[in-house]
């Protein structure tokens, strides 16, 4: 399996949290917190062990992890039906996935190698390195963003060389964990392993702005297990909607999430 079992730490608003209940009167105040209207729900592969997620005119580019059936893939954004399937060889398990241009980059988990594919047909193209894990990745279209499961985001420029590290902090404190990336308008969602929860991080200073509780798909969803967790996150900006989904997932989740 992927990784070791472990809860996530979110020690700022837990913190936070209990300060409001001990404390009625304590400043200290979580951010705001909203839930995702589900618009409609689109099948999806219940066999996929979703690591990354985007949308692109549409079709959605799906990453999928576990050695020996990691895969780059992409979806009918409206019925889910599968289009392409490129398998990954055994010794990589890949990990998220982001669009720079004509180009999608596919992360690794600890092979510290991203491969890249023409975006036309998932054609194979030359591959870049980094040093440590990979885990989650976006783009805003100049840079990526990526995550290694600590309480940083890295971006790094499209020769995959870090140009500035983003330390993640709600009230001061590391958030950590940090997963699953979606670069919309300024603003970097992130998934925090093992919760239910999307963070809503602002780049320019790392600081936590809301939570998305997402707990009410994970009800509906039923994952099988506990490693089947909330971890795909891509935005339409055409419609200005969410699509959700998991590891082992069922469903795909077109939401529409509330401004804080």
């Amino acid at each position: 399996m992927r990784r070791k079992p472990c809860y996530f730490s979110v020690p700022g608003l837990i913190l936070a949290f209990w300060c409001l209940t001990a404390f009625p009167g304590c400043s200290v105040k979580t951010p705001p917190v909203s839930v995702p209207r589900i618009i409609v729900e689109i099948p999806h592969d219940s066999a996929a062990f979703v690591q990354g997620l985007f949308y692109d005119n549409g079709r959605l580019y799906e990453s999928d992890g576990l050695y020996g059936k990691s895969a780059m893939r992409t979806l009918d954004a409206m019925t889910g039906a599968l289009l392409k399937h490129v398998p990954l060889n055994s010794r990589y398990f890949g990990e998220g996935c982001a669009k720079m241009e004509e180009t999608i980059v596919q992360i690794t988990w600890q092979e510290q190698t991203a491969l890249t594919y023409s975006r036309a047909d998932l054609s194979p193209d030359a591959t870049l390195v980094y040093s440590g894990e990979g885990w989650g990745l976006t783009s805003d279209g100049r840079n990526f963003y990526m995550s290694n499961g600590s309480d940083t985001l890295f971006v790094r420029n499209r020769e995959f060389t870090i140009v500035r590290k983003i330390p993640v902090t709600s009230h001061g404190l590391p958030v950590k964990n940090l997963n699953e990336l979606e670069y919309v308008k300024g603003t970097v969602f992130a998934n925090v392993w093992y919760s239910d929860s999307i963070l809503e991080i602002n780049p320019e200073n790392g600081h936590v702005e809301s939570i998305i509780d997402c707990s009410s798909l994970v009800k509906k969803e039923r994952p099988a297990s506990a490693e089947c967790v909330l971890n795909g996150i891509a935005y339409n900006q055409a419609i200005g909607k969410f699509y959700l989904t998991g590891k082992k997932w069922k469903k795909i989740f077109v939401v529409e999430i509330p401004d804080k």
